[in-house]
């Protein structure tokens, strides 16, 4: 059985990803590899059908797709944030 990762660390993967414009610093940040961060950012992609992110050895850029992404995964934490701290205080 193939192993897929929760949405929502996928969403905090990518966040990572799309704040510092980097696979490697984005796994230095989440304490992992940068082909475990590769392999999440490629997870995302086929489960929403779409390039997220245009990446060479030279350069990365987020697409269309992905800074459309990147914004609506910071309105999620935030709103995920307000709310596990209204119940949780």
């Amino acid at each position: 059985m193939k192993h897929t990762h929760d949405r929502l660390d996928l969403l905090d993967t990518f966040q990572k990803i799309g704040e510092s414009r980097s696979l490697s610093k984005a796994a230095r940040l989440l304490g992992t590899s940068q082909p475990t961060v590769s392999r999440r950012l490629l997870e995302l992609e086929r489960m929403l059908g779409c390039k997220l992110a245009l990446r060479t050895t030279a350069s990365f850029s987020l697409t269309d797709e992905g800074r459309s992404l990147l914004a609506g995964a910071r309105d999620l934490g935030d709103r995920w944030s307000s709310l596990s701290h209204r119940l949780s205080g």
